[in-house]
């Protein structure tokens, strides 16, 4: 007999958006202005280093360099499958219902047990693939927002240093005055302060952030290791033998 599917998988195989236009509601910005931060001049950077004995742009720039789109599609790429497994899984399940009711005999129960757990299974899947994209979109969405906040920190620092090493510069080749040297360390004093309390609330968003990816890679794990239920099912080593002599 002659089946028909009643459902299309093929139609969900497609590739995922290359981007959404919104994370959490707001618009993308750059994505390259996230670590635009991420080269500062070495006077900068070694100013930043001595006013608080590390070098925040590196901590910063190797939590947060990746492609995140790349992450964002691999969710998109989830969805798809799973809406793929599922449209297999019904189309498995109409074909049993209706051959159920045209075969008589005593391997009828049986097969018909056999295919409606095997359409369960594959059908199933598509939990398992719709929580792994649901931590890659976290994943995305969240270190995402997080970096676009340390990013805003990081030019910050970025300005104090330099005002700073300006500063100590003009105060180191004004120092036979006296006033030019105390305003000019005194300025860079400052902005030193300010750079320790800026690297400071960078580095618990960096936490955070590494709390989050840690979470996540949790979450994929737990949800991959479903996604071998189907390989689990028995499959049948050879077509059905009709005791007549007939293949099905």
């Amino acid at each position: 007999m002659r089946f028909h599917d009643v459902a299309e998988p093929v139609r969900h195989l497609v590739d995922p958006a290359r981007r959404t236009e919104q994370i959490l509601g707001q618009p993308f910005s750059n994505p390259a202005s996230v670590l635009d931060w991420a080269s500062p001049s070495h006077i900068v950077n070694e100013f930043v280093k001595q006013a608080i004995g590390y070098d925040i742009f590196g901590e910063a720039a190797q939590a947060f360099a990746g492609d995140w789109h790349q992450v964002w599609q691999a969710a998109g790429a989830c969805r798809n499958l799973a809406g793929a497994m599922q449209d297999i899984g019904i189309n498995v399940s109409a074909g049993n219902v209706e051959l159920d009711a045209h075969w008589q005999g005593n391997a009828r129960d049986a097969s018909y047990d056999y295919f409606a757990r095997l359409s369960a299974a594959i059908s199933a899947q598509q939990l398992a693939l719709n929580a792994m994209a649901d931590a890659y979109e976290k994943a995305a969405e969240g270190t995402y927002r997080i970096a676009e906040t340390v990013s805003g920190i990081m030019k910050d620092i970025v300005d104090a240093a330099m005002i700073g090493a300006v500063a100590a510069s003009a105060g180191t080749a004004t120092i036979e005055t006296g006033v030019g040297f105390v305003t000019g360390w005194g300025v860079a004093a400052y902005e030193a302060y300010k750079i320790a309390e800026l690297a400071a609330r960078a580095r618990r968003l960096i936490a955070t952030a590494s709390a989050l990816i840690g979470t996540v890679a949790g979450e994929i794990q737990a949800a991959s290791t479903s996604t071998g239920i189907l390989a689990r099912h028995p499959l049948l080593s050879h077509p059905y033998q009709h005791p007549a002599g007939g293949t099905a």
